[in-house]
């Protein structure tokens, strides 16, 4: 299920408290404290704009968990109110918390094709030819999808645009090594990323970092050598340090930010 993704960060914090448990010293609890404060502010957002046309009769329920979330996210110790507001979720009708996920679901969907719109329409200006002209033509189907309100066709229509794509298109898109263009792609991705954090009150302490990463991934956009390229998008993947590992939860509220609407 797409709500999944929103249990990924939620993993990392199982993961982090067991090394707690295994080697106190180690761990940095004041950083996994910002990280789950942050990923409680993330699913308050999540669920706001839930509430924007929330079906009545979960609409007191969901004010009242949207309070608990607010309330923990903003809590002096956010490990010990997260506990308490999972059991609180536990405690909750189950129509009401599978209305809630699927509500997630829906968010995530729309959010997908958003993101897989705004990579066709940024891959068309690294082609020319025919193969621009094929994604121009590919593009309105995503505005398409993103309007339609059954989830199950939703996903349909969304999962069906990649059967229309030509031989020539995924081979674009599949090639190994990856090819310059796409490599170009998941660059302007990562800048339109950076330059969110930089507005991002939290990101404060990261600045310089951010700065610095910044000019890295701008350097190897306009560079030709697509080993720089790829070590810089892998470069991404690196979880050993504080400051890549702020990128990689914040890299979720950047997508509901950017593409959420």
């Amino acid at each position: 299920m797409l709500w999944q993704k929103l249990l990924l960060i939620n993993l990392q914090i199982i993961l982090a408290l067991q090394c707690i448990a295994g080697n106190p010293v180690e761990v940095d609890v004041d950083e996994l404290k910002a990280q789950i404060s942050s990923h409680l502010s993330y699913t308050a957002r999540r669920l706001t704009r839930i509430q924007q046309d929330v079906d009545e009769k979960y609409a007191t329920e969901l004010e009242q968990l949207l309070a608990r979330y607010l309330k923990a996210a903003n809590a002096e110790d956010p490990l010990v109110e997260e506990k308490q507001l999972l059991e609180y979720e536990g405690e909750q009708r189950q129509s009401f918390m599978s209305y809630v996920n699927l509500q997630y679901d829906e968010q995530f969907l729309n959010e997908d094709i958003r993101v897989q719109e705004w990579s066709m329409r940024t891959l068309m200006a690294e082609v020319s030819g025919p193969l621009a002209e094929e994604i121009e033509k590919v593009l309105p189907a995503y505005e398409s999808a993103v309007k339609i309100d059954d989830f199950d066709q939703k996903y349909t229509a969304f999962t069906g645009i990649q059967e229309t794509f030509s031989p020539a298109l995924w081979q674009l898109i599949d090639a190994e090594p990856e090819e310059e263009a796409v490599l170009n792609v998941q660059l302007k991705f990562f800048k339109e990323f950076l330059l969110y954090l930089q507005k991002q009150v939290d990101a404060a302490s990261f600045a310089g970092m951010i700065k610095d990463t910044l000019k890295v991934v701008e350097s190897a956009l306009t560079s030709a050598d697509l080993k720089q390229k790829m070590d810089v998008l892998d470069s991404f993947d690196d979880l050993t340090t504080k400051f890549r590992r702020y990128l990689d939860y914040k890299v979720l509220e950047f997508q509901f930010d950017r593409f959420g609407q």
